[in-house]
């Protein structure tokens, strides 16, 4: 087990005060420059990545991504993006079965920092991504520490797992195809009360 100094608890903290809670513009995305991760990818295809987190927050930590530009952070997906999420998690359990297939599915720590989110009016919620590229976590044996400070699944405002992301989305789809029932049923009835008169 590794033993955390107090410079490790120092530093968890100064990233927690160090959030902004204004729109951080970053005009050069890390991700969308290859030179700048080349040597970490451990998984490609045509669209998604996977490469080793620089920073380690457990026993393996990788970055799994789009490498379309198309999405900052997990606060703009939509149910249109499903399919991008699940082929992210499908990922995600290719890597494991490779790489740790004896690790305990609770010993694994998957998700996204939150983006900016509306709390009230021009105020917002402290955006916590660092790279504005839709990136997913996927943590091995996560350190304690950072799991608790920096990746915690007990901080909804500043973490949320791959599973509430498709919890939300099945939701609004649920939601979506009620709609369109409850449209398609007022649409028949109008035709038919129009029948009915004519």
């Amino acid at each position: 087990m590794r033993v955390f100094s107090m410079q490790a608890i120092k530093n968890s903290f100064d990233y927690l005060a160090g959030l902004e809670w204004r729109e951080k513009v970053q005009t050069h995305c890390t991700f969308c420059d290859r030179s700048r991760f080349e040597e970490s990818i451990v998984y490609e295809d045509d669209d998604l990545f996977a490469i080793n987190n620089r920073t380690q927050a457990g026993l393996c930590h990788w970055l799994i991504m789009p490498k379309s530009h198309g999405w900052r952070d997990v606060e703009g997906l939509t149910v249109d993006d499903a399919p991008l999420v699940q082929s992210m998690i499908k990922l995600r359990k290719e890597l494991l079965e490779q790489h740790y297939p004896m690790v305990s599915p609770t010993d694994i720590h998957t998700g996204f920092h939150r983006g900016r989110r509306v709390l009230l009016g021009d105020i917002y919620w402290p955006d916590t991504v660092s790279i504005h590229h839709l990136h997913m976590h996927v943590i091995v044996q996560p350190y304690f520490w950072l799991k608790f400070f920096k990746y915690p699944p007990w901080f909804p405002l500043m973490w949320k797992s791959e599973t509430q992301v498709v919890q939300e989305m099945n939701e609004t789809l649920r939601k979506g195809t009620r709609g369109w029932i409850l449209a398609g049923v007022i649409c028949v009835a109008t035709i038919y009360s129009l029948y009915l008169r004519g």
